[in-house]
C-alpha cells in the first residue's frame, strides 16, 4: 500500500515538474521558432506555430544592421564578465573568512548579509541612483557592474561559506604546519578544492547579471550605455518585426546556455557536495 502511494506521489511530482518545464520552455521555443519564420507566417492571414518555410532573412537583417545590436551585446558582455569576476573574488575570500577565521562580530556581520539577501531591490533604486549621480557613474559600465555585484554577492558568500565549511580541517592544519599564511592557504589549498562551489557562484552570478533589468533600466538612460535587456525593448520600438526580435532573443540566449553546458557537471557536483549548505 505504501509502495503504491509513493508511486502515485512520485507521478504527481513528475507531472507538476513537467508542467513547469513546459510553461518555461514554450515562450523560449516560440521565440526561436519565430526567428526562422517569414513575416507572413507570423502576422499573415494564416499564422502558424512552426514556419511553413525556414528562412534566415531575420538573421541576415540582424547582421547587416549589427550596429543596432552589437553595442547592447557588448555592454552586457563587459558588465557580466567583470561582474562575475569581482563576485567570485569577493565571495571566495569572504566565504573563507566566515567559514574558517574567527573574528569579532562575525555572526553579526553574517546576519546583516542575510538581511541584505531578503531586502527588496526596489527600495534601493533611488539611493543607488543618487549615489551614482554624485559619483558620475550613471550611463557607464562601471555604474552597472558595481550594483549588480552587490545584488549577487550576499548569496554567493553563503554558497562559498558552505563549501569551505565542508572541507576537512586537516588540510588547513597541514598547510599551517608547512608555514603557509592565511592568504596562501586560501589560494593554494582551499580554493582549488572549492572549485565546484566557484562554478556554482559563477553560473548563479552570470545568469543574474546577464539577465538583469531593473538596475539597468534605472541607471542606464542613454542608448550607448544600455545592456541587452534594455536594448531589446528599444529594438522592438523601432519597428522591428517579430521574426527579427525572435532572432535577437535567440542570440541573447546563447551565452547563458553555453555557460551552463560547459559547467553543468561542476554545478551538479557543487550542489550535491554541499555548495548550498551553510
Amino acid at each position: 500500500m505504501n509502495s503504491g502511494r509513493k508511486k502515485i506521489q512520485n507521478l504527481i511530482i513528475a507531472l507538476v515538474l513537467l508542467a513547469i518545464v513546459i510553461i518555461i520552455i514554450i515562450p523560449v521555443l516560440y521565440a526561436i521558432v519565430t526567428s526562422f519564420k517569414l513575416e507572413k507566417d507570423i502576422i499573415g492571414p494564416d499564422p502558424s506555430f512552426f514556419p511553413h518555410q525556414i528562412s534566415l532573412d531575420n538573421y541576415k537583417y540582424i547582421f547587416e544592421h549589427s550596429e543596432l545590436y552589437l553595442k547592447y551585446y557588448l555592454n552586457s558582455t563587459i558588465i557580466t564578465i567583470f561582474g562575475v569576476l569581482i563576485t567570485i573574488i569577493l565571495s571566495t575570500m569572504a566565504g573563507y573568512a566566515f567559514a574558517r577565521l574567527p573574528f569579532k562580530g562575525r555572526d553579526t556581520i553574517l546576519g546583516f548579509i542575510l538581511f541584505i539577501v531578503t531586502f527588496p531591490l526596489a527600495l534601493l533604486l533611488v539611493p543607488i541612483y543618487i549615489m551614482e549621480y554624485e559619483m558620475g557613474l550613471l550611463n557607464t559600465n562601471l555604474g552597472l557592474i558595481l550594483p549588480n555585484v552587490t545584488t549577487v554577492l550576499p548569496f554567493s558568500i553563503f554558497i562559498m561559506r558552505g563549501v569551505f565549511r565542508s572541507i576537512p580541517h586537516e588540510l588547513e592544519e597541514a598547510s599551517e604546519i608547512d608555514g603557509a599564511g592565511v592568504f596562501t592557504t586560501w589560494w593554494k589549498v582551499m580554493l582549488p578544492i572549492a572549485s565546484n562551489g566557484v562554478s556554482v557562484v559563477m553560473i548563479f552570478s552570470f545568469y543574474n547579471i546577464w539577465g538583469e533589468y531593473i538596475l539597468a533600466k534605472t541607471l542606464a538612460t542613454q542608448a550607448s550605455a544600455m545592456p541587452l535587456t534594455i536594448g531589446l525593448t528599444l529594438l522592438r520600438g523601432e519597428g522591428w518585426s517579430y521574426g527579427i526580435l525572435g532572432g535577437v532573443i535567440f542570440l541573447a540566449l546563447i551565452p547563458p546556455v553555453v555557460i551552463f553546458m560547459i559547467y553543468q557537471r561542476q554545478l551538479v557536483e557543487g550542489i550535491t557536495k554541499g555548495a548550498l549548505k551553510g
